[in-house]
């Protein structure tokens, strides 16, 4: 049994000793509990309507353009919540910098937040490119398997000589060539 296994079989005990139910499974992966799963299947049939991808490779960058806008709001939902929690649970705020002093209080949280925002926006420009460039140099369709000619299959010797060279004598030929030495000479230089 491997550590994710343990932890699975850990954690559903847990449950069934506190009496908690299984989490649900997701609708779809992309769209969280929380999240509306409508919107999400709108961003997608407006991109299609869009892009409109005809070949699965465009489809693959379509998906991807799809992926990163639905991160991208995500990231801006979660920004404003943030905010909001850290600023009602900051006791007192400064008047002058409202928002600022959430960001000041949890520094490395919201600069984790940006990095994943900016990161999710360069893969988008990425995406977009990918397909922009795809559709300017499609990739060829394959070409179609040759068809078999009527000859029949080439004879099992292990070799084809070229058209320029002669087989050399074989053991009856030397014979015959070892008996005339002028028959052997020109015979040497027409295979050399």
């Amino acid at each position: 049994m491997n550590k994710d296994d343990h932890d699975a079989s850990y954690l559903k005990e847990r449950r069934a000793r506190y009496g908690i139910p299984d989490p649900e499974p997701l609708l779809h992966p992309s769209v969280l509990p929380t999240e509306n799963l409508a919107d999400y299947e709108l961003l997608v049939a407006e991109y299609y309507a869009s892009l409109n991808p005809t070949r699965p490779e465009e489809r693959s960058f379509v998906d991807d353009i799809i992926y990163c806008e639905w991160i991208l709001r995500r990231l801006a939902r979660t920004e404003t919540e943030l905010i909001t929690h850290v600023h009602a649970g900051a006791g007192t705020t400064h008047a002058d910098y409202p928002l600022g002093q959430p960001a000041a209080q949890n520094a490395k949280l919201f600069t984790a937040l940006q990095w994943r925002a900016i990161s999710t926006r360069k893969a988008l420009k990425e995406a977009i490119d990918g397909l922009r460039d795809l559709r300017l140099h499609p990739i060829p369709d394959p070409d179609p398997p040759a068809t078999p000619t009527g000859e029949g299959p080439l004879p099992e010797i292990g070799f084809v000589l070229g058209p320029d060279r002669e087989p050399r004598p074989s053991g009856s030929d030397l014979l015959l060539m070892s008996a005339s030495p002028t028959a052997n000479r020109d015979r040497q230089r027409a295979i050399s």
